[in-house]
């Protein structure tokens, strides 16, 4: 599972590649928009947008804004940052595409 980290001081982060969450394509992430707590993800995968427009300057040409909200899409359960289980609480329960023999897929918390 690919895992983007900031730097403490700078607030940098280290990865600009594009990589998946919960089923959702997250681009580059600019630092305007991690500042604000959001993701840099195309406008029709956004639940909830920032207030503020043009914190992903990165990826505007592709439609990308920063968000705070996604929405929950089938994807592998590592995508969801969750592990397939035989029985999970159901505020935890994410549409895992991978899990087998009735298991279902269960964020780690």
């Amino acid at each position: 599972m690919l895992q983007v980290q900031a730097d403490i001081e700078t607030n940098e982060v280290d990865q600009s590649d594009v990589y998946m969450l919960q089923g959702v394509r997250i681009y580059p992430n600019d630092r305007q928009c991690v500042l604000v707590g959001g993701l840099c993800v195309r406008t029709v995968d956004c639940i909830e947008s920032t207030s503020n427009k043009g914190l992903c300057p990165t990826s505007a040409g592709q439609g990308v804004e920063c968000c705070y909200e996604l929405p929950v899409r089938p994807a592998p359960c590592a995508e969801h940052l969750g592990q397939c289980m035989d029985r999970c609480h159901q505020r935890l329960l994410r549409p895992g595409t991978d899990c087998e023999n009735g298991q279902v897929c269960c964020v780690l918390i």
